[in-house]
Parts: structure tokens; C-alpha cells; sequence
């Protein structure tokens, strides 16, 4: 590999957006490449400011009115009429048993989250410069080393679905800015999205569509653990 394809590879490594047989290979050429290694740990600590990017996340309201459901006693009313005096405490007993696990479950459980994917923005010289995130929430995007846009001109935010034919605009990046959010209400992320940043005019682009040259490009794909 050069060293930009090595550095690429730990890059996604530690990201999570490796196939699982990919994450093997690496891990067994990484206890064998002490340079592989040393890239692996690099980006460790490099991609370690994402886990602030990751917002709280509450229980959804619903998860309690499930709860109570689980707990009302409506088999009591199936209960045969001969049953004798000792089964309704252990029944009683039983059903309380079996539905603080069913809670438990449904706490530790929730509904599943939405599908995470994430992307290493490169340069046109295979550099990585941004890190990017999606969920259900929309897009976050992580400067690895942040640089204001040239005087007078300004970078502005991409994104191509598959099978669209234009780009859609997610807006300008703040100067100097080492953090940029998109909510979902403007874009909806999907594995093999593209996401680029173009370089354009103060203001943004003025036609609608790219007009300057990309600076950074990726493809959102399935965030898989390591």
C-alpha cells in the first residue's frame, strides 16, 4: 500500500465502516505492521473529539406506556374457576417476576435506533479532512484539521443521493468553523450518498449547483463495529 492508501485504510478502520472480513485482515496486518499500527492509533486519537458530536439521547415516550402495558394484570380474568387458593399469590408472584424482566428488556432494549453511517471526507490528494456522521438526526461534520476558506470565497455543503441528478445545497460552512450540523428536515442520509464541499463565490454558489472546485469528497456508508 502507499502511504496514503495505509493511512485511508486505518482511517475507516477505526471509523467502523469496514466490511467484517476487513476488519479482520486489518487487525491481523496491524499486529505484523508496527507503521499500520502506529497509523491505527493515530487516528484514535485523532477521531476521539467525535464522541462529543454524539447528542444524549432520552427514551422515547412511548417506552413507558408500553411498560404499564406489560404490567396490567389482564390474565386473571383467564384463570380457570377450579384453581386452587395457593395459585393466585403465585401466580401473582410469577406474573410480577415476568414482567419486571420484560421491563428491564424493553429498557435496556428500545426501539431500534436509526441506521448510523459515516465517511471520511478526502482531499483531491486523498487526505483526510473531514469526518462526517449520519443518523436519523441528520449530518455532523468534524474538521480533523480546520482551515478557513481562501479570502473571499467560501465553502459550501453537498450532498448527492444515488439515482439524483443534481446535488443538493446543505448550506455554507462557517469560517473557520471545525463543526458544521445538517438536520434531517433538509436531508435525508442513505448509504452510498455522496457528500462533497465545494469551494464558491461569498454568498454560495450563485446558479444553484457547484460552481468552484471540490475540495473535499466521500460516500456515506454503514457505520460497523470494530
Amino acid at each position: 500500500m502507499t502511504p496514503e492508501e495505509r493511512q485511508a485504510l486505518a482511517a475507516e478502520y477505526v471509523l467502523g465502516t469496514l466490511d467484517a472480513a476487513t476488519v479482520r485482515m486489518v487487525s491481523m496486518a496491524a499486529a505484523a505492521d508496527p507503521i499500520l499500527a502506529e497509523e491505527i492509533a493515530d487516528w484514535e486519537v485523532a477521531l476521539a473529539p467525535l464522541q462529543d458530536l454524539a447528542p444524549p439521547e432520552a427514551p422515547p415516550p412511548e417506552l413507558w406506556e408500553r411498560i404499564a402495558q406489560t404490567l396490567e394484570p389482564t390474565a386473571a380474568k383467564r384463570a380457570p374457576s377450579g384453581s386452587s387458593s395457593w395459585f393466585w399469590p403465585a401466580w401473582s408472584f410469577g406474573a410480577t417476576v415476568v414482567a419486571g424482566s420484560l421491563a428491564a428488556i424493553l429498557l435496556v432494549r428500545p426501539a431500534a435506533p436509526p441506521e448510523r453511517m459515516m465517511t471520511v471526507l478526502l482531499s483531491s490528494r486523498d487526505q483526510p479532512a473531514w469526518v462526517v456522521e449520519a443518523d436519523g438526526a441528520g449530518l455532523r461534520l468534524a474538521a480533523l484539521n480546520p482551515r478557513a476558506a481562501p479570502e473571499g470565497r467560501t465553502m459550501q455543503l453537498w450532498a448527492l443521493p444515488q439515482g439524483a441528478t443534481a446535488p443538493t445545497s446543505l448550506g455554507l460552512i462557517p469560517r473557520e468553523s471545525g463543526q458544521v450540523r445538517v438536520s434531517a428536515s433538509q436531508i435525508r442520509p442513505e448509504p452510498g450518498m455522496l457528500i462533497e464541499i465545494t469551494l464558491e463565490p461569498p454568498g454560495g454558489s450563485p446558479t444553484g449547483r457547484p460552481t468552484g472546485p471540490v475540495l473535499f469528497i466521500g460516500t456515506l456508508a454503514p457505520a460497523t463495529g470494530t
